[in-house]
């Protein structure tokens, strides 16, 4: 089964809207499990608060969720060795945490980008 990494770094009121869209990215990919990192100030449940809609509505979906703070990019980059897509997300005032972390990511998982959500907002 083909694992999707999906890097995330939105505002608190984007994070349900792109969890939907991580989902529908993630099965349109073919795939049926996602690790979803993100990039974020707040607290794990905080987060859990926020897309809690979204992950029921897609419980078809296997996901692994981890909650990284702005500092920890290097903790990322380790976890995303064995990946067979990458999916891209954040809004205008957060690109640049994304760019910094794609930026580290080693070359194979470069290689396996599918979306960037960043540079083509949908």
């Amino acid at each position: 089964m083909k694992t999707i990494l999906a890097l995330v770094a939105t505002k608190d009121e984007n994070l349900e809207k792109t969890f939907r869209k991580i989902f529908s990215d993630v099965r349109v990919s073919g795939s049926r499990k996602v690790i979803i990192n993100v990039i974020s100030d707040d607290p794990f449940h905080k987060i859990v608060d926020h897309v809690r809609e979204a992950i029921l509505d897609n419980i078809d979906i296997g996901y692994e969720l981890f909650v990284w703070k702005k500092d920890e990019i290097s903790k990322i980059v380790e976890k995303s060795d064995n990946v067979d897509g990458l999916l891209l997300y954040c809004d205008p005032e957060n690109r640049s945490i994304i760019e910094k972390v794609y930026s580290q990511l080693p070359n194979k998982a470069k290689a396996n980008l599918i979306k960037d959500n960043c540079r083509n907002p949908t």
